[in-house]
């Protein structure tokens, strides 16, 4: 094997195994879950959004994490842009493998640059409060939320 192509292959194994070992903070975790959330939202993909609920998961409405997936599926059909913009209020670590999460997220059918931006979109703003339950990753057990204003972004 020629050099370059093992200094080639040798940076991509470690690169697996920095990938594969995640010393990383819980808080740091969760923050990536969240954007992990986000992306898959904005890509309207009530499947890997699916994967981000625990089996027990139920919303403040009641619904499981099979009714959830359907009212995505349903919501995605109707809107074809979704962007969002988050903001992590605050990340309580309860346990070693159970955290309570406060985000506000704005929602628009325009892309959201900044701050600025929401005044000029005609964005939703709520207020999510999440408990999520790590397994082998982090997974959302339950989720509420409530309008919020635009305040909240400041």
């Amino acid at each position: 094997m020629k050099p370059v192509r093992r200094i080639i292959l040798f940076s991509l194994i470690l690169l697996l195994i920095q990938a594969c070992s995640d010393d990383s903070s819980p808080e740091d975790q969760i923050r990536r879950f969240i954007d992990s959330g986000v992306q898959a939202a904005e890509a309207r993909s009530a499947d890997d959004l699916s994967e981000h609920l625990h089996a027990n998961f139920i919303d403040q409405q009641g619904h499981n994490d099979k009714q959830l997936a359907r009212l995505l599926r349903a919501y995605f059909f109707r809107h074809k842009n979704i962007h969002l913009f988050s903001r992590i209020d605050n990340i309580e670590m309860l346990s070693a493998n159970q955290a309570s999460v406060s985000l506000y997220v704005a929602m628009a059918s325009s892309v959201i640059s900044d701050v600025s931006a929401l005044s000029s979109l005609s964005a939703r703003i709520y207020r999510f409060e999440l408990q999520l339950i790590k397994q082998d990753d982090w997974l959302l057990r339950h989720a509420s939320w409530e309008p919020a204003s635009i305040g909240a972004f400041e």
